[in-house]
């Protein structure tokens, strides 16, 4: 039984690893589903963030190891741990993964706020810097280091093999929101402003699977390619993301602003970055299709 679950894991490692995230994520956020602030059926009220570590840790970078072990080998769990110490960068990605979500929320702001917004954010730069690096550093090592050790260097990594870097993340992209998808039931999860109410359900399904998950999805890829496959720095670029649209960094700096302008600002970045890569984002491995030599006539040979 065990040597038939290790073969098959072996065959379709990829399929194996969503089915262990999805299933066991959704374990690890009963307990607050099921308190006041999710479906109600206990009075009292668990906080989220325990489960999001839990799935972060376990669902997500547990399983990229452990089926990584199976398929790979211990060659490919070496690969795979290499990606933590991939430090050595030029410092424009750096400053790219730190600065770009506050720039691009910066300059929604001016646009539809006016231009005096720039002024104001500037004055409160000396307090803005701090709060937020230490908020964006936090939450990369306790949360997106993990998170994209399972979406960027295990499934990314492995499908843009096959199918190329664009297509690839397009196929994470749903994924990657759908695994988002217990947030939606709790009061608090994805909004500031409490439960979501049942029209607001489908605009934040689509934000998700598409709208915020697509473009994320290919800029992480153009910068974990670009970078020689370096996942802190893409952690520190996912983390950016999510302190950007905070309630407490938007309320605090950018007052009155729609955080929901950062998915649009990230879409035209990730257009301009498919355009400038000419879809390769980065990515410096063979192409995914690619037209045999021509052989003396023989039987077919299956693709792998």
């Amino acid at each position: 039984m065990i040597a038939s679950t290790k073969a098959m894991i072996a065959r379709h490692p990829a399929a194996a690893f969503l089915i262990f995230f999805y299933v066991t994520g959704w374990l690890f956020f009963l307990p607050p589903l099921l308190g006041a602030s999710g479906f109600g059926l206990f009075s009292f009220d668990l906080p989220p963030q325990p489960s999001i570590l839990l799935l972060t840790l376990v669902s997500l970078a547990g399983a990229a190891f452990l089926v990584t072990r199976i398929a790979d080998g211990k060659d490919g769990v070496r690969e795979l741990r290499s990606r933590y110490f991939t430090w050595r960068t030029g410092p424009q990605w750096y400053l790219f993964a730190l600065f770009v979500a506050p720039l691009l929320l910066l300059v929604g702001a001016a646009v539809v706020q006016g231009p005096s917004t720039i002024g104001a954010f500037g004055a409160n730069l000396p307090q803005f810097l701090p709060s937020y690096l230490v908020q964006v550093i936090l939450i990369a090592v306790l949360i997106s280091l993990w998170e994209e050790t399972g979406w960027m260097a295990f499934l990314t990594a492995r499908w843009q093999k096959r199918f190329g870097p664009v297509i690839a993340s397009l196929m994470v992209a749903p994924l990657f929101g759908l695994g988002h998808f217990p947030l939606l039931f709790l009061a608090g999860g994805l909004t500031d402003s409490g439960r979501l109410t049942a029209s607001e359900f489908p605009e934040y399904i689509f934000y998700l699977l598409v709208l915020f998950a697509v473009p994320v999805r290919l800029i992480l890829t153009w910068v974990f390619n670009s970078t020689g496959g370096s996942l802190p720095l893409v952690a520190v670029l996912h983390a950016s993301f999510d302190v950007a649209a905070s309630g407490a960094i938007l309320t605090g700096f950018y007052p009155g602003l729609d955080g929901r302008l950062l998915y649009f600002g990230l879409a035209i970045v990730a257009i301009g970055v498919l355009i400038m890569t000419r879809g390769r984002l980065g990515y410096r491995g063979p192409s995914a299709v690619t037209i045999p030599a021509a052989t003396p006539a023989r039987s077919p040979v299956p693709l792998s």
